[in-house]
């Protein structure tokens, strides 16, 4: 379809490659920390956040099929060494600390990235839609992850 390739501006494309780079990034992250933690519906919690940055990655990437854009440019680990920097420095001592703040983090990326794109105008039919769900699904998917990993801790 050149009509909708022409229509999409290189803004909106970088900011679709950067979006689908992190939502890749985030999955191999949240695996290997799910990997780590030993409570299990919090592991499962941190592994369906994984599964779902996978599929929000594929179904980005199969809205703009379309248009020739190729998705997958930058699938460095970038972004996430920097949230695993983030959490090194400013976790808190209490127990979960870390976990808090991989939410913290990992969540202020999801919103920028996200935001950044509803902002544009998309000629892309359904993906304004389908990005504004998977932004909501994130939010409700760390804030499941917080409860979990605080209620982990106030066993009686």
């Amino acid at each position: 379809m050149p009509f909708i390739m022409d229509v999409i501006s290189t803004t909106i494309t970088n900011k679709l490659k950067s979006l689908v780079s992190f939502l890749c990034q985030i999955t191999k992250g949240f695996d290997s920390i799910a990997e780590e933690v030993d409570h299990p519906n919090l592991k499962t919690a941190l592994k369906a956040v994984s599964v779902e940055s996978k599929q929000y990655a594929k179904e980005i990437s199969n809205q703009i099929s379309e248009t020739n854009i190729d998705t997958f440019g930058d699938n460095s680990d970038g972004i996430w060494k920097e949230i695993v920097l983030n959490i090194s420095l400013h976790a808190s001592l209490t127990k979960g600390g870390e976990i808090e703040e991989l939410c913290n983090n990992c969540e202020a990326y999801f919103t920028k990235f996200y935001e950044e794109i509803l902002r544009e105008s998309i000629p892309i039919k359904n993906l304004k839609d389908i990005i504004t769900y998977q932004l909501y699904a994130t939010q409700c998917a760390f804030m499941k992850i917080r409860l979990l990993n605080k209620m982990r801790f106030n066993k009686q």
